[in-house]
C-alpha cells in the first residue's frame, strides 16, 4: 500500500477525531465538570470551538471572552487528550469568573478544580508537534552602512 501524504494523514485523523468526539459529546463534558465545580451559571456563558490556527498549543481558553479553543490538528493526532483539555482549559474559565483576571493561571484554585476532576495538574505537554511548527522567518539582516569621511 502506498504511503499516505503527511496532509491526508492528517484530514483523517481529524474526521477520526470529529467522529470520536461529537459537539455534544464535548458539551457534556464541560456541563458534567460545571456541575462538579458547582459552576453552572456559567454554562450560558462559555461557548468553545475548533481553532486550526492552533499549532503547538493544544487548546487555550479566552478568559474574557469566555471560549476555549481546540487544535484540532493536534487532538487528531492524540484524541486521547480530549477530555483532560477540555477540563483544563475549563477550570481557567472558571477561576476567571470566581478570581477575576488576575488569578494565578495555574495556581492552588486550578490545581484544586484539576484534584477534584480528577485530571493532572501539568500545564504543559508533550506531544510530538512533528510538521506542526510554522517554519520559522528569516529576517532580513538591515546593513549598517558605515560612512567614512575623509579628513584632509
Amino acid at each position: 500500500m502506498a504511503e499516505q501524504n503527511p496532509l491526508e494523514r492528517e484530514r483523517r485523523s481529524i474526521a477520526t477525531l470529529l467522529q470520536a468526539w461529537p459537539p455534544g459529546q464535548i458539551e457534556e463534558v464541560i456541563q458534567r465538570h460545571l456541575q462538579l465545580w458547582q459552576a453552572q451559571d456559567l454554562a450560558s456563558k462559555l461557548r468553545w470551538c475548533w481553532n486550526p490556527r492552533l499549532r503547538t498549543t493544544i487548546g487555550r481558553a479566552l478568559l474574557e471572552e469566555g471560549v476555549l479553543e481546540l487544535n484540532p490538528l493536534l487532538l487528531g493526532r492524540h484524541p486521547e487528550e480530549m477530555e483532560p483539555v477540555v477540563v483544563h482549559e475549563l477550570a481557567h474559565l472558571v477561576i476567571t469568573a470566581r478570581y477575576g483576571l488576575s488569578a494565578p493561571p495555574h495556581g492552588e484554585a486550578w490545581k484544586a478544580l484539576m484534584r477534584q476532576a480528577g485530571h493532572s495538574t501539568k500545564a504543559t505537554h508533550n506531544l510530538n508537534v512533528d510538521g506542526l511548527r510554522r517554519p520559522k522567518r528569516r529576517r532580513r539582516r538591515r546593513r549598517t552602512r558605515v560612512f567614512l569621511r575623509r579628513w584632509r
